[in-house]
């Protein structure tokens, strides 16, 4: 299947969520020295990197051995897509944020889940597998992780000056481009199986 890299990394930007992930990002950065805060935001992503990166490369060889069709990766690939846009929409970031460990992260809770979450390494191994081409999928996944760093980067400046609401609504508008998206690939999907099984030749 034939994905651009720009839509790959837009999808991937998506799912990452990052102006979803302001408010849960100020209140981990919390108590922590303000000249240490770059450093840490930078280290957590990193390690989010290495785990996108290593889904990445771990595609070939989970599909070898699952031996799972092209159709079904891609109607996977569609699912997993409109689910997550269902969370984004429907966020329940409250109960998220009461339940943040105090200190430091490491690890656990900011590069994953937060940024590296279950839905965008799904979405990896199932994009990595559709597209057989690991530099353009690294190209892509890196393009969604440097913007995902530049929202975080100034979150501070983005929760200050749209406040709650508007974060809300770019965070919403986000969620419709992504339904959107989720629909498109399911299509994709349901039309690639409508044409592979021959449903269309054997009908009457």
């Amino acid at each position: 299947m034939d994905v651009s890299i720009f839509s790959i990394s837009i999808i991937l930007f998506l799912i990452m969520d990052p102006i979803g992930n302001v408010g849960s990002y100020l209140t981990l950065m919390q108590g922590i020295e303000p000249k240490r805060i770059k450093l840490v935001l930078l280290r957590e992503m990193v390690i989010a990197l290495a785990f996108m990166i290593f889904f990445s490369y771990l595609s070939e060889a989970l599909f070898d051995i699952l031996q799972v069709s092209e159709v079904t990766v891609s109607l996977s690939s569609g699912l997993i897509l409109f689910l997550t846009a269902i969370k984004i929409l429907f966020p329940t970031t409250d109960g998220l944020r009461a339940n943040l460990p105090k200190g430091e992260p490491f690890v656990i809770p900011l590069a994953v889940p937060l940024i590296a979450g279950p839905s965008l390494l799904a979405t990896i191994l199932l994009f990595s597998h559709l597209e057989q081409n690991q530099t353009s999928m690294l190209i892509a996944i890196f393009f969604a992780w440097i913007s995902s760093l530049f929202v975080l980067y100034f979150a501070p400046f983005l929760n200050r000056y749209l406040g709650k609401s508007g974060l809300m609504a770019c965070e919403r508008l986000m969620g419709m481009i992504l339904v959107m998206l989720a629909i498109q690939r399911f299509m994709e999907g349901v039309y690639q199986f409508i044409h592979t099984s021959g449903v269309i030749a054997s009908a009457p």
